[in-house]
């Protein structure tokens, strides 16, 4: 149909819980299904007293939820009903509450309309919901329990056990395997994402004066590249390199000589770490 003036906006229009007259009393609180309810404005409501429409803003105001007609109403008046029929013009301020996710677009809320530079959270989760990425507790300190990680050694033989040159060294005893990303059949690291790894390396062989270089490795699509060496000065060494890796590039250590290390799972001399550092 027609309008003068601008038309009115459709709504979700809703008739609120009845209200019962006190004598002498003009403030009543005004409740949707046992729940307060808080109009936009006055002229959100349609209000009947003894059958006669009220006029918003001369025969009642509403602050929050309470309506407040001008007059108090006494023994014998009756609030016929109240409707909320939701703002009329080219703007509607929502009800309080009313805005649920649902509503919300993807990527709409911004850090300019979060309006602070600060967010109080104690952890945060994966997109399921169900695994904590990172927490931090009431000092500030944060951690994060999910990193990719092993610590990886010789088996529990207690001797000397001469090793290859030039083949993946085999640590096939894994102490830590966080995430089950090493294989402890083919001595790689599985990279799960792309980022920054570091792998840590300490050993020692059977015999002074012994030397042989370390190198780590990369490989992609199986296809190696030794990426960093370190050479061993009597008998020993220790080192560590940080690695730039794509998902599911594949981490090993090579050694080249072919000289015996003490293989023990007590108090390991032999061994490499693997961690995600981002």
């Amino acid at each position: 149909m027609p309008y003068i003036g601008t038309q009115p906006l459709t709504g979700q229009f809703k008739k609120l819980d009845a209200i019962t007259v006190v004598n002498g009393q003009a403030a009543y609180t005004l409740n949707h299904n046992g729940a307060a309810y808080k109009p936009a404005t006055a002229n959100a409501l349609l209000v009947s007293v003894n059958g006669v429409i009220q006029a918003a803003g001369d025969a009642f105001n509403i602050s929050g939820s309470t309506i407040t007609f001008t007059e108090n109403l006494v023994t014998g008046d009756v609030i016929d009903f109240i409707i909320a029929l939701g703002d009329t013009g080219s703007a509607v301020t929502p009800v309080d509450g009313s805005v649920t996710t649902a509503k919300l677009g993807d990527d709409s809320v911004t850090k300019a309309k979060i309006g602070t530079t600060e967010l109080d959270l104690a952890t945060i989760k994966d997109s399921t919901g169900n695994t904590t990425a990172i927490t931090i507790d009431s000092a500030g300190r944060v951690s994060r329990p999910v990193i990719p990680f092993a610590f990886v050694g010789f088996p529990g033989t207690d001797s000397y056990v001469a090793k290859t040159a030039n083949a993946v060294v085999d640590f096939s005893h894994a102490f830590e395997n966080d995430g089950n990303h090493y294989d402890t059949s083919t001595y790689k690291f599985t990279c799960p994402v792309a980022g920054l790894y570091r792998v840590e390396l300490s050993t020692l062989s059977q015999n002074a004066d012994e030397v042989a270089a370390w190198t780590w490795h990369r490989e992609t699509g199986g296809s190696g590249a030794l990426v960093g060496r370190v050479y061993t000065g009597n008998r020993a060494v220790s080192g560590s390199m940080t690695i730039k890796c794509s998902a599911n590039d594949k981490l090993y250590l090579t050694q080249n000589n072919n000289i015996s290390y003490y293989q023990t799972t007590s108090n390991p001399y032999n061994w490499a770490t693997y961690t995600f550092i981002g």
